[in-house]
C-alpha cells in the first residue's frame, strides 16, 4: 500500500509540474520534483521566457528557427543547447546576443551555451562576472553593432568580461567588427582552444586595428590560448597588452596555434606585459599591410623583450 500511494503521488507531482511547460527527469523523486529540460519553442514562445522559467540544474534545449530577441542568463547551472539551425539574430536590436552575467558579490557559475549561431548585435556571447563557464560549438559572426564612440565592448564575437575558469572551445568566429574573442578586465585561468577565427575587424579595415584574440585589462593573467586557427583579421591575430606605465599583465600562454595571413604581426606582445609565453605557434606569412610598429614581423613584442618565446615559425623582431 505505501509503495502504491508513493506511486501515486510522483504521477500527481509529474503531471503538475508537466503542465508548466517543465519536462521532468525520470530521476527525479517525490520529494524534490525537479524539471531538467525546457523546450522552445514546444513549451516556451521566446528562449528568454525559458531561461527565467529555469532554474539551477536545468537544461534548455531550443529548436531549429530564428529568434530576434537578446538572451540575458542570471541563474548558475543553466546548460542552454541549441540545435542546428537555432540562430539568434539581432536584426533591429542592440547590445548582446547571449549575456551570461553575475554580480562581483556571487559570480554566476557553471553556466553552458552551445549550438547557436549568433549574428547582428553589438556583442555576440559575453560572459560577464562568471566563473566556470562552458562556450562551445557556436557560430558568432556579422556582430557589427558600434555606436559611438568605439569601445573594447562593441562589434566583439565572444567577450569574457571578469571571467574565471572558462573553456571555450570549438566555436567559428568570424566576419565580426572589432573582435573575434577577447579576455579581459581581471579575467583569469580560462583555455581559447581549437576555436576557428577568422576575418574579424570588419569595421577596421583602414588603420587595420582589429584582432583575431585580444587579452588585455588589469588582472587578466594566467590564462591559455591554445591550437586555435587565428587566420585573416584584419589586425593582429593573437595580442596581449596594456597601456605603458600600468600594471603588467602576465602568465598567459599561447600554444600551438595556427595563425595566418593576418594584415598585421601573427602574435604580438605590447605595453604593459611580462613573463608571458609563446611556444610551438606556426605564425607564418602575417603581416600584409607592413603597418609599424611591427612592420614585416610575424612575431612581435615591445623592447626590452621581457616575455618568454621558444620555438614559433616566423620572422621576430627580436
Amino acid at each position: 500500500m505505501k509503495k502504491l500511494i508513493l506511486s501515486l503521488l510522483i504521477l500527481s507531482l509529474a503531471s503538475i509540474v508537466s503542465g508548466s511547460g517543465r519536462e521532468v527527469s525520470a530521476q527525479d523523486d517525490a520529494f524534490s520534483p525537479q524539471a531538467t529540460m525546457l523546450r522552445v519553442p514546444r513549451d516556451y514562445a521566446t528562449i528568454q521566457t525559458a531561461v527565467n522559467a529555469a532554474i539551477t540544474g536545468d537544461t534548455i534545449k531550443v529548436a531549429a528557427g530564428v529568434y530576434n530577441e537578446n538572451v540575458v542568463i542570471s541563474t548558475s547551472g543553466l546548460r542552454l543547447q541549441g540545435s542546428e539551425d537555432a540562430v539568434i539574430d539581432g536584426t533591429g536590436l542592440t547590445g548582446s546576443g547571449i549575456q551570461v552575467i553575475g554580480t562581483a558579490a556571487q559570480p554566476l557559475a557553471d553556466v553552458e551555451v552551445s549550438g547557436f549561431e549568433v549574428r547582428g548585435f553589438q556583442r555576440g556571447i559575453v560572459l560577464q562576472l562568471t566563473t566556470g563557464a562552458r562556450i562551445s560549438g557556436n557560430d558568432v559572426h556579422d556582430n557589427n553593432k558600434s555606436p559611438a564612440p568605439a569601445n573594447l565592448d562593441q562589434a566583439t564575437g565572444i567577450d569574457l568580461v571578469t571571467a574565471k575558469s572558462s573553456d571555450v572551445s570549438e566555436n567559428v568566429v568570424h566576419n565580426n567588427g572589432f573582435a573575434g574573442i577577447q579576455l579581459r578586465v581581471g579575467s583569469t585561468n580560462n583555455v581559447v582552444h581549437d576555436n576557428n577565427i577568422f576575418e574579424n575587424g570588419a569595421l577596421l579595415t583602414t588603420d587595420m586595428s582589429g584582432r583575431g584574440v585580444l587579452v588585455t585589462g588589469a588582472g587578466t593573467n594566467d590564462n591559455e590560448i591554445r591550437s586555435n586557427k587565428i587566420l585573416r583579421n584584419s589586425g593582429r591575430g593573437i595580442m596581449i597588452g596594456r597601456p605603458v606605465g600600468t600594471v603588467p599583465i602576465t602568465g598567459n600562454l599561447v600554444l600551438k596555434n595556427k595563425v595566418h595571413e593576418n594584415q598585421r604581426c601573427g602574435v604580438c606582445i605590447m605595453g604593459a606585459a611580462q613573463d608571458n609565453v609563446v611556444l610551438k605557434n606556426d605564425a607564418t606569412g602575417n603581416n600584409l599591410s607592413g603597418l609599424a610598429p611591427c612592420l614585416t614581423f610575424n612575431l612581435f613584442d615591445d623592447l626590452p623583450v621581457d616575455n618568454i618565446w621558444k620555438k614559433n615559425k616566423g620572422t621576430s623582431n627580436f
